[in-house]
């Protein structure tokens, strides 16, 4: 071997060492290996990704706080019966109150299968006052109502003015061909009033007719 071909045998040899040498070093292992993976945070719980970040506007709506006013005020309760309230044209402030008349019922002769009675309003106050239509009628036996009260006629109706004193009359008629009891007394509304008066009266408890109120 000459030596030109020793030498350049011993360069080989060490630049393969060095080589060799360079491959080892820590940063070449870590250019070898590739990027390192960065680490996932942990502060963050896994949960919260799915939890949106818009506030949450609620839907729920306010109780209403408005009174409902669609219920009816409720009536006044008639001081009589409703079918024996009187029903007639109003008299005005010159009709007769109830505490100004004094009333009678009075028996008058009959005729077949009838009989007939006359209610009397007499004027007892100091002034001039009027009456108008029909009184209520119901016969009354030791208290209790009889039957039903009187139906109307078809007789015309007139104002009546009533000096003090002085009286206005409405007949009662009775179909007394039924076999009902008698009464011992008679309720009468004056027209146009809510307050009865309760006088003696015997007749059959049988059907009722009333006429209106006329002079005399």
């Amino acid at each position: 071997m000459t030596i030109a071909t020793h030498r350049h045998s011993t360069r080989l040899l060490l630049c393969a060492v060095l080589v060799l040498s360079a491959a080892c070093t820590p940063a070449a292992k870590e250019q070898a290996a590739g990027p390192a993976a960065t680490p996932v945070s942990s502060s963050t719980p896994a949960g919260d990704a799915a939890v949106s970040s818009s506030p949450v506007t609620s839907t729920a709506s306010r109780p209403s706080t408005v009174a409902s006013s669609a219920a009816p005020a409720p009536s006044k309760p008639s001081g009589a019966p409703a079918s024996s309230a009187p029903r007639g044209p109003i008299d005005g402030p010159d009709g007769c109150p109830t505490a100004s008349l004094s009333v009678t019922a009075l028996r008058a002769s009959g005729a077949a299968g009838y009989q007939y009675a006359f209610l009397q309003f007499t004027n007892k106050s100091a002034r001039t006052c009027s009456l108008t239509g029909f009184p209520g009628v119901q016969l009354v036996k030791a208290g209790v109502p009889m039957g039903q009260p009187a139906t109307r006629s078809g007789m015309a109706v007139t104002k009546v003015r009533i000096a003090p004193g002085h009286s206005a009359t409405a007949r009662l008629v009775d179909a007394s061909t039924c076999e009902a009891d008698k009464s011992d007394s008679v309720a009468i509304y004056p027209p146009n009033r809510t307050e009865r008066l309760v006088v003696p009266l015997s007749v059959r408890g049988c059907p009722l007719r009333i006429d209106p109120v006329v002079a005399g």
